[in-house]
C-alpha cells in the first residue's frame, strides 16, 4: 500500500510548526521548580528534556491538538520564533488508525516519508540532513535540516524538523536555532526525539 498523501500532509503540517511564533513566558516571572518530564493524560504524549532545555508551556496551535514549548537558555532561536522548539501531538485520521506501529514504521513508510520531505521541504528551502531518527517506545521517525529560503535573515536560520506516526496521534518536535549554533543543537534535538513517545501506543 502506498503512504504518498499520508507522508506528504505530514511533512506540511510539521513544516508549518517552525515558522509559527510562540508565546515566551515573560522574563520577570519568578522561575518556577524545574520540570524535565512531560506527560499527556488524554492522549498519551510523554517526553523529557535533556539537561540543556527547559520545558515551557502548553498551547493550542491550528492543525494540531496541542504544542509544547521547548527552550533553551543558551542556544539561541531563530526566525520569528519566540521559543527554540515546539513539540506537536495531533489525531490520526480513521484510515491511518487502521494500521498498526509496524506498518507505520517499516522501512518502505520511512523511506517514502523521507522522499515526501525532500520534495515538499525543497520548495521552502534547502533540504541539509536529513536521516531515520529513533523517537521514544521504539518508534522509528525521520529528522531533517533545513535552511529556509525565505524570512528574517533566512540564510542563518535552521532549520530541525522530526516526524513520527503512531496509529493514535502523529508527533512532531519543529526548533528553529542559527546556522553557528546548529552543531551544538543538533544532539539536543536528537536526544529530545529519543523520548517523544506515545503511552500505550497499539
Amino acid at each position: 500500500m502506498r503512504f504518498s498523501g499520508l507522508s506528504r500532509r505530514v511533512v506540511l503540517l510539521a513544516a508549518v510548526a517552525v515558522v509559527v511564533g510562540t508565546d515566551a513566558m515573560a522574563a520577570e516571572t519568578p522561575a518556577p521548580p524545574v520540570r524535565r518530564d512531560f506527560h499527556d493524560a488524554e492522549t498519551g504524549l510523554a517526553f523529557t528534556v535533556p539537561p540543556a532545555l527547559v520545558l515551557g508551556e502548553r498551547r493550542g496551535h491550528p492543525g494540531h491538538d496541542f504544542v509544547v514549548n521547548v527552550d533553551s537558555p543558551d542556544l539561541p532561536r531563530a526566525g520569528t520564533s519566540k521559543s527554540l522548539c515546539g513539540v506537536g501531538v495531533k489525531t490520526q485520521p480513521e484510515e491511518v488508525q487502521a494500521f498498526d506501529q509496524a506498518t507505520l514504521t517499516s522501512p518502505e513508510m520511512i523511506e517514502e516519508t523521507m522522499e515526501s520531505m525532500r520534495t515538499t521541504l525543497g520548495f521552502m528551502g534547502r533540504i541539509e540532513a536529513i536521516d531515520p531518527v529513533d523517537f521514544g517506545a521504539g518508534v522509528r521517525g525521520v529528522a531533517t535540516i533545513v535552511i529556509p529560503h525565505l524570512g528574517p535573515d533566512h540564510a542563518n536560520v535552521r532549520q530541525y524538523i522530526a516526524i513520527a506516526e503512531t496509529p493514535a496521534y502523529r508527533i512532531s518536535l519543529s526548533c528553529a536555532t542559527t546556522a553557528a549554533a546548529i552543531d551544538k543543537a543538533r544532539p539536543l534535538f536528537d536526544a529530545l526525539v529519543g523520548t517523544l513517545r506515545i503511552e500505550n501506543a497499539r
